[in-house]
């Protein structure tokens, strides 16, 4: 039977279970789903899972997760918590499953010892923002490109965390009031968490920022800790703006950004400023007004900002601000609901795949479609008239901005998108421009057409274009007509993003950055054991360098020897080419130190060494111009032993040899490589007719005193080569067989 202890383990691993269930797997939606998708999901899992239509046994409590799943995420706020802190709706704000040691339930027994070790009750703020690895990673991790994340791991018995944790819970109370992103994870429990971090000492204070931890370093306290919060946002979050540059500033709008000015009586920026600047950064360039300084009275006057208040304004095209809020202390909530409504210009500019997503949204049904309006033109100031006009249009046109957006393009840089709507056709004269209509049926798909009369500078033409593309809107609005074209368009290209270099240049900064934060993840001695491994490397392979050094000055003192080694004169004067004797004081040179390439050998004998000599170079001459090629003579009467042992070798010694007749091996050619030992053989006979005729191997080829043929005996000797040039051929086709041999036989004088 289980004790008490048991149960109580069982029940809070199940609590864990259950309270680690993610809602959006329930209803089988994306996190970044619409309320309409998670409504659709949730109807068609209840129809399906409703236990009077589903027998399945669990159908009841998966019909009871559903519905709890559809109460916690259609609800705005409940959703947000649940994003941020894992609360669910059974019981509004859960407390994660919290277990440092497994000893939880003795927590009452410490409570009256003066002794806060905090066992897990979750009764603290750092137990409400506990996370999970899984919540890190799918959570905190991509939203720290838009929200920054502050991070803090403790854990039980740690009294430097129980002497820092009034200073840290007062500071997260702060953060809440700011709306960064907030986490708290204990060393026992997620140790996750810590190893994704590298972390194995607490306390330690993370900030993560674009992906990236930043690491705490000094005494804590609430300044430092503001300061280390304040470095996570890079320099340019905020332009300080005056007298001097405000008109600067607020006519910067062609980038595509609006302009937000920030007002306030500190010397630095508040991190309520800083952290709407950073996640509104690819919509709204932000500056700062310090209202203690002295040049920012015109400004102050032009604008009518309140001296008591801080107060923010937003600009679009216009000089004026086009939203203004003036607040004792400007809330969070307060700015991001301001800057939301007001982030794009009244005519803003597809400069990237993000804004063609905001701005035109993926609706495929025909009765909730919306549309775009584009305005195809170059980046040029001749075309300022028109986009000003078209600017005018949208502000006055009576189309719902709910369903229509009004924007334009550069030709020049998004040409691919461009090029891809007409189709290979050209643009307009440069007085008309395209007016495009689109309409987005998936995310990679739009339905368009292009206005008839373009929109012209002309005022007249200009009229007409205005009331065709009000009717053509209207009819499009009120009926279920389709575009009639639609293509499968290409990404369209970011133009704020850095250049390549620079991008690359960040990379290895990055990269940089990334690999000190990793190596402060080691004591020394792992420094020492790398270092030492290293050195014993790079020692091994000096020593090793210096070995192949050696060996190679041996080598080419080798090769500088043979080079230098004096070739034997032609001794044969009468021939067109250089013919050497191949004899005793040769044989080094022209066989067994040869260089790659092959010494052709004629045997000759005493008598018949001029005609043979005289027909081999005639026949050997026209290969005289390959320069691997080297010729020679042999005369048999003094090496037919050489002869002897080097036949014998190539049959692997099987067969002896003894009484070989010399007059059957005259005109026998031999084409020698002496570096890779191997060699190529002629003989003179009808070598295929003989053989026919003689069935013993040595005596098919010639080798005895009693071998002859009374044929070749009545032919002059120079007859004997008539085909070596057609085996010459053969051999360079590699036709005739390759005979390799182990070594090159001695040759005595």
């Amino acid at each position: 039977m289980m004790n008490g202890f048991q149960y109580i383990l069982c029940a809070s691993l199940l609590i864990h279970i259950y309270a680690s269930e993610d809602l959006y797997d329930v209803l089988d939606v994306n996190k970044d789903a619409s309320s309409n998708d998670i409504r659709q999901a949730y109807k068609r899992l209840a129809r399906e899972w409703h236990p009077d239509k589903n027998k399945a046994p669990d159908a009841a409590d998966k019909f009871t997760k559903i519905n709890e799943a559809y109460e916690t995420l259609s609800n705005p706020e409940k959703r947000s918590a649940y994003d941020n802190y894992g609360y669910t709706s059974q019981n509004g704000r859960r407390q994660p499953f919290h277990q440092p040691n497994g000893f939880f339930p003795f927590d009452d027994f410490f409570s009256g010892s003066g002794f806060n070790f905090n066992f897990g009750k979750g009764s603290s703020i750092l137990d409400r923002y506990s996370t999970t690895l899984r919540h890190f990673e799918m959570r905190l991790l991509p939203e720290s490109h838009k929200t920054p994340c502050f991070i803090y791991l403790h854990s039980s018995f740690c009294f430097e965390c129980m002497r820092i944790e009034p200073y840290i819970e007062k500071f997260i109370a702060e953060l809440e009031t700011v709306g960064l992103c907030i986490g708290t994870a204990h060393m026992a429990v997620n140790r996750g968490i810590s190893s994704h971090l590298r972390i194995h000492d607490v306390p330690a204070i993370v900030g993560l920022v674009n992906g990236r931890p930043t690491f705490f370093s000094g005494p804590v306290n609430l300044q430092t800790l503001r300061e280390f919060v304040r470095n996570w946002f890079p320099k340019d979050t905020l332009t300080n703006v005056d007298d001097n540059n405000y008109e600067t500033f607020i006519s910067g709008w062609r980038d595509n950004h609006v302009r937000a000015i920030f007002f306030s009586h500190r010397d630095r920026p508040s991190t309520r400023f800083l952290a709407p600047a950073f996640l509104y950064r690819d919509y709204v360039t932000f500056g700062y007004v310090n209202m203690k300084s002295e040049s920012i009275t015109n400004l102050m006057k032009r604008f009518g900002v309140n001296q008591n208040h801080e107060s923010l304004l937003l600009f679009n095209e216009e000089s004026v601000p086009v939203a203004t809020i003036s607040m004792k202390q400007l809330q969070r909530k307060t700015l991001d609901e301001v800057i939301e409504q007001n982030r794009f210009l009244i005519l803003p500019r597809l400069s990237s795949q993000k804004h063609f997503d905001e701005l035109c949204p993926v609706q495929p049904k025909v009765a909730r479609r919306s549309f775009c309006i584009v305005l195809v033109t170059k980046e040029s100031e001749d075309h300022d008239y028109h986009r000003s006009t078209f600017r005018d249009f949208a502000q006055s046109s009576r189309t719902p901005p709910s369903r229509v957006k009004y924007v334009y393009i550069y030709e020049e840089k998004q040409s691919n998108f461009i090029g891809a709507l007409l189709k290979g056709n050209k643009t307009r004269q440069e007085s008309v421009l395209e007016v495009a209509i689109i309409w987005r049926v998936d995310k990679k798909k739009v339905n368009y057409e292009f206005l008839e009369d373009g929109w012209s500078s002309d005022t007249h033409l200009n009229s007409i274009s205005r009331k065709r593309l009000e009717e053509r809107l209207t009819s499009l609005l009120t009926s279920d007509h389709l575009l009639p074209y639609r293509v499968t368009y290409p990404e369209l290209y970011n133009e704020h993003a850095l250049g390549l270099l620079t991008r690359i240049l960040y990379r290895l900064l990055d990269w940089a950055d990334r690999a000190y934060m990793y190596a402060l993840g080691y004591d020394t001695t792992v420094y020492l054991t790398v270092l030492m491994s290293v050195f014993l490397v790079v020692v091994m392979g000096l020593f090793m360098h210096h070995l192949a050094t050696i060996e190679e000055q041996q080598v080419q003192q080798t090769r500088a020897a043979a080079r230098d080694m004096k070739r034997p004169q032609s001794v044969f004067q009468d021939s067109k080419l250089h013919l050497y004797e191949l004899k005793f004081e040769t044989y080094v040179n022209l066989v067994k130190e040869a260089d790659t390439g092959l010494t052709i050998v004629v045997f000759v004998g005493e008598t018949s060494r001029e005609p043979l000599c005289t027909k081999f170079a005639a026949l050997m001459y026209p290969y005289a111009r390959y320069s691997a090629l080297t010729f020679a003579f042999l005369r048999l009467e003094y090496y037919i032993s050489w002869y002897q042992h080097l036949l014998e070798e190539s049959l692997d010694f099987k067969l002896k040899l003894d009484n070989i007749n010399i007059r059957n091996c005259l005109g026998t050619v031999l084409a020698i490589n002496g570096y890779r030992k191997y060699f190529y053989i002629y003989h003179p006979k009808n070598t295929l007719p003989w053989m026919r005729k003689h069935s013993n191997i040595s005596k098919s080829i010639g080798f005895f005193d009693d071998d002859s043929d009374p044929e070749m005996e009545d032919k002059p000797v120079e007859h004997l080569l008539d085909g070596l040039c057609l085996w010459v051929d053969k051999m360079f086709d590699g036709s005739v067989k390759k005979i390799r041999i182990p070594y090159w036989p001695d040759m005595f004088s």
